[in-house]
């Protein structure tokens, strides 16, 4: 499963180059920290994604890659919370809790995007040559990023639709099939 997440992630984030900071990869973290037991089997697909891409993408200044992959890899973290809500839904199999399974994950993707957006603009400000360390071109850059956000947040709920939708419907997959079996039997 890491390897196929790792491979879908990657042919994913190059195919989607042309668009600026539209990303599969914090969706794809958020969906890694629930799926996967292991918190560093979780951050392990992330990661590979933004290791395999930038091999043919190529790097940048790398105090700024450390914080990129840090930001895309904190998705993860949030498992408990989805997981939580997941199975509360699974449990009580109501509108009200698919719905408030839906919101959670929605504030939980546009936390992400905030979140990388926040730190990555502070980063690009701190570690680059490109806006002065004042109180006003840090302004300026998280002013100038602005329009590159959308991107991210827009990534970030098509990443996270896409995986827990294939996610929700294969469960729901192998529940028909199991229910047919046992009507059959």
């Amino acid at each position: 499963m890491l390897v196929m997440l790792v491979a879908v992630g990657a042919a994913m984030r190059l195919y989607f180059r042309e668009i600026p900071n539209f990303a599969p990869v914090a969706g794809l973290a958020l969906f890694a920290g629930f799926f996967f037991r292991n918190r560093w089997m979780a951050a392990a697909a992330p990661l590979g994604v933004m290791l395999v891409t930038d091999l043919v993408l190529g790097g940048y200044q790398p105090l700024l890659m450390a914080s990129v992959y840090g930001m895309l890899a904190l998705p993860v973290c949030l498992r408990g919370w989805v997981r939580a809500g997941v199975e509360r839904a699974a449990q009580e199999r109501s509108g009200l809790s698919y719905g408030a399974l839906v919101a959670g994950l929605l504030a939980s993707c546009l936390a992400c995007s905030l979140a990388f957006f926040l730190v990555t603009n502070f980063t690009t400000w701190a570690v680059t040559a490109w806006y002065p360390r004042t109180a006003a071109g840090l302004w300026s850059c998280y002013v100038n990023a602005l329009p590159f956000f959308r991107y991210t947040l827009a990534g970030d709920l098509f990443a996270t639709t896409l995986f827990f939708g294939a996610y929700a419907a294969w469960v729901a997959g192998r529940e028909r099939a199991a229910a047919t079996a046992a009507v059959s039997a």
